[in-house]
């Protein structure tokens, strides 16, 4: 049996993506020293997520964590090495990951109706509906079980 949830917030960059979702409750940056360049592994010390990998996933976490290098390193996952997230939730996107994605190519989304670090689970399916920059933008929950 599945159970959906429908969340809505506001895009931060625009895009449609699904993928397991991946929440880790510390903020965490997308600078080398945290999420691997060329195998997108979770690295920051503390993180919940450490020693997973971010590829392809709904990556799920407050806000940053770091310094303006963030936003290159989150654009060179998602578009060199291809190693970076399929879509980004938080709770409040920081400008410097905004930066990032947008030049990546990924959704970002914030501002929800309900937490989504308490809301969302690791392993649940989730999809992002983001189609304009400060618009209405739709987080879509499956979870089975």
């Amino acid at each position: 049996m599945e159970k959906k949830i429908v969340l809505t917030g506001i895009a931060r960059s625009k895009g449609k993506a699904a993928g397991e979702a991946m929440v880790n409750r510390q903020r965490i940056g997308w600078a080398f020293n945290h999420v691997g360049n060329e195998d997108g592994m979770v690295m920051a010390p503390g993180a919940d997520m450490k020693g997973k990998i971010v590829t392809g996933k709904i990556f799920v976490y407050p806000t940053t964590a770091g310094s303006t290098s963030g936003a290159f390193s989150l654009y060179y996952k998602c578009k060199v090495s291809h190693h970076g997230p399929a879509g980004l939730i938080c709770q409040e996107v920081h400008f410097i990951d905004i930066n990032g994605a947008i030049a990546g190519e990924i959704p970002a989304v914030d501002k929800l109706d309900q937490d989504p670090i308490t809301t969302i689970k690791t392993g649940d399916w989730v999809e992002i509906d983001a189609p304009e920059v400060g618009e209405k933008a739709t987080v879509t929950i499956t979870r089975k079980g």
